[in-house]
């Protein structure tokens, strides 16, 4: 399968899924974007998006499906894959599909209403596109190590989610504030009030199945991450954890790779 330079609007996504014959995932994606036509509308979508599937040259008439070889063969992969990493930062969102029996993945990253396309393979760790993707950076040395968690009360820590982003700010400004706990509310702000989040899950499309398996929250900072620590939740207080990128990009491909092993 070469799926390299394989991109897709949304709504040519939903076409060529109706073509290869997943017609019920075709439906799920058109009803995202509030279409509910019938048969005969959705027989002239799909003619709609035969001049644009055209000039990328991904129609092969010849075909039965009438689509090219090369993506009929990724839509096959992309339905059949169960498990899945959903990794999201703000408006970006990148799936990594896992391939049953193949030491590859597939990458569909969302950006602007059209999906990319890619091949990836698991043996080179998925630190690299976790990094690129959460634009992680910073230096392995930061003393990381040194900074405490920040304890913040389960009230607080909802409040902050619904905040004004004026009185926010008026916040990060005060000096009277702890600074680490300031970095941290500068950081939520930057990344509009919510934390990133992979969350690693399993599917069905035939079935309309999902599962979460695990979600993990997540939040860059300008040399390191925070991390929202579930285990260490108590009497309603919740722990963010500062930890050096190097460190955390690896405990996530980790554990994404461990999902992906397991029977």
């Amino acid at each position: 399968m070469e799926a390299t330079g394989i991109s897709l609007t949304t709504n040519e996504l939903a076409s060529v899924l109706a073509l290869c014959g997943y017609e019920s995932m075709a439906s799920q994606i058109l009803n995202s974007i509030d279409f509910n036509g019938e048969t005969g509308e959705l027989d002239r979508f799909i003619e709609d998006t035969g001049l644009s599937l055209k000039s990328k040259g991904l129609l092969d008439e010849s075909r039965s499906s009438t689509l090219a070889a090369g993506l009929e063969d990724l839509l096959h992969v992309l339905v059949q894959s169960k498990r899945k990493a959903r990794c999201i930062k703000k408006d970006r969102i990148l799936f990594i599909h896992f391939i049953k029996g193949d030491t590859r993945t597939l990458l569909q990253e969302i950006r602007n209403n059209t999906h990319f396309f890619s091949i990836y393979s698991m043996e080179k760790g998925f630190e690299p596109i976790l990094l690129n993707h959460y634009e992680l950076a910073g230096n392995s040395e930061q003393a990381v190590n040194n900074l405490p968690a920040l304890q913040l009360s389960e009230a607080i820590y909802d409040q902050l989610h619904q905040m004004e982003p004026n009185v926010l700010e008026t916040m990060i400004n005060d000096e009277k504030i702890e600074g680490l706990l300031r970095q941290f509310l500068s950081d939520f702000k930057n990344n509009e009030q919510e934390f990133a989040n992979i969350s690693l899950m399993e599917m069905d499309y035939a079935k309309d199945f999902m599962e979460m398996k695990q979600v993990i929250f997540l939040l860059p900072s300008a040399n390191f991450v925070w991390h929202l620590d579930y285990d260490r939740i108590q009497e309603k207080e919740v722990f963010v954890v500062p930890s050096s990128v190097e460190e955390y990009s690896k405990r996530l491909s980790d554990a994404i790779a461990l999902f992906f092993e397991e029977l």
